[in-house]
């Protein structure tokens, strides 16, 4: 029994270590690089100089030495703002301030070393040129930033802000809330299938297993660090996607504190009348019920410093409005077999050709037929569109019977209703 306990402990123990293994396949959606070469004043190659990089918000520091050729490259690098920093005995020591590292992009910067002593420093604090020249990709990347000041409709969904993408054609809603409670959006991307997509969240894909088109998880806006969409020329790590790949990071702790908090409102004063409303059945002059509220927060900050960090986020969701239908339903003559209202004519599917429906005579009663006193009427003296009754199912009947009668005087779009409807979320 003690064997299998420590063998049972030693399996848990390989599991761990196996999932705290980085995957490198798939690093660069969930990571950036800063990438370049380092040269003298005459342009030539300057090998051997030391290359570091360090994080301004968590203090990470990596360094790497040039090749013979004078390049560098820092991979799997996580996202934010880096100084980068060169030194090589007989130049003088090279500052470059506030390099962007983003996510799934490859940043270049590239230095000039000047010859002098190596406590005498030059400080660059001008941004590398957002030209990227290092990869093949077609993407967009839309920060943090952008998220949270491009105007998003209710429902605060970052997938709203493809409308603006190149390529992707306007989302839309899709399947009900109890199919797709996370109110993903579904998309086409350069006329490609809305299940080509794929989207990951922090490196994990977050595709729906039955409905493809559709996203299992949507973060919360405030919470997004950054959004990276890839609609051309993929790298082999953004797989299973052949319209668009969407790589989503969510935000991290940092060494100083920092949160928000939000509230958005609205509700039936603040808006028009639904252009679809018809308040003819109800007649009550007042706007259908529309409260909606979406608010919550985030907060991180140090755990331990340049160490450890955490970041959380908290969004609520409620959604109480009165929702409201207008339908086709039938006439109380229509259940009993009585279609001469429309001028519609109804054929008898029994007659004529089958194959091309050539012939085919419209229905009509005759004397003796339990229907028949419903025609020869000034209305209808030829008593066309008129069911016989032994065409008449009884089981049919049944179920007609419990549609209810219109409640608006027209034949079409003749049946108003009204309910209450209620969403609430938390996340």
């Amino acid at each position: 029994m003690r064997n299998g306990v420590v063998l049972y402990g030693s399996v848990c123990i390989a599991l761990v270590l196996a999932l705290m293994v980085p995957h490198n396949a798939e690093a660069q959606v969930l990571y950036g690089s800063i990438v370049g070469d380092v040269k003298d004043a005459s342009g030539a190659a300057v090998p051997g100089a030391t290359v570091t990089v360090t994080n301004k918000g968590t203090n990470l520091t990596r360094q790497a030495i040039t090749d013979e050729t004078g390049g560098y490259r820092f991979t799997d690098l996580p996202t934010g703002t880096y100084n980068l920093n060169v030194g090589q005995p007989g130049f003088k020591t090279f500052d470059q301030t506030n390099v962007p590292v983003s996510l799934n992009n490859v940043t270049r910067v590239d230095v000039a070393l000047q010859v002098g002593a190596a406590d005498e420093t030059v400080t660059v604090t001008a941004k590398p040129p957002a030209l990227q020249t290092d990869t093949s990709e077609v993407h967009v990347a839309v920060a943090a930033n952008e998220l949270e000041n491009l105007p998003v409709p209710l429902g605060r969904n970052y997938q709203q802000i493809f409308r603006l993408l190149p390529g992707i054609a306007p989302p839309a809603n899709s399947h009900s809330i109890p199919t797709n409670p996370a109110r993903s959006l579904e998309f086409t991307v350069n006329g490609t299938s809305d299940d080509q997509n794929n989207t990951r969240i922090d490196g994990v894909s977050s595709t729906h297993v039955q409905l493809p088109h559709v996203v299992s998880y949507i973060p919360t806006l405030e919470s997004i660090q950054e959004v990276n969409v890839v609609t051309n020329s993929f790298d082999a790590e953004q797989g299973l996607a052949g319209g668009a790949a969407v790589n989503v990071q969510t935000k991290s702790g940092t060494n100083e504190m920092h949160g928000s908090a939000f509230e958005y409102h609205a509700d039936q004063h603040l808006k028009a009348w639904p252009m679809m409303f018809d308040d003819a059945a109800l007649n009550t002059g007042n706007k259908p019920k529309l409260i909606y509220n979406q608010y919550g927060g985030t907060v991180g900050g140090p755990i331990k410093k340049d160490k450890v960090f955490y970041f959380a986020s908290y969004e609520g969701t409620g959604d109480h409005r009165t929702v409201q239908r207008t339908v086709t339903v039938p006439t109380p003559a229509m259940k009993k077999g009585d279609f001469s209202e429309s001028t519609t004519p109804i054929y008898d599917y029994t007659t004529g050709n089958p194959q091309n429906g050539t012939g085919r005579t419209q229905f009509s009663v005759s004397p003796g037929d339990p229907n028949y006193a419903l025609c020869n009427t000034a209305a209808n003296p030829t008593c066309l569109n008129i069911l016989p009754a032994s065409r008449m199912d009884a089981i049919a009947g049944k179920i007609t019977a419990l549609i209810p009668d219109p409640n608006l005087q027209r034949l079409r779009n003749n049946y108003f209703v009204s309910g209450p409807f209620a969403f609430d979320r938390h996340q």
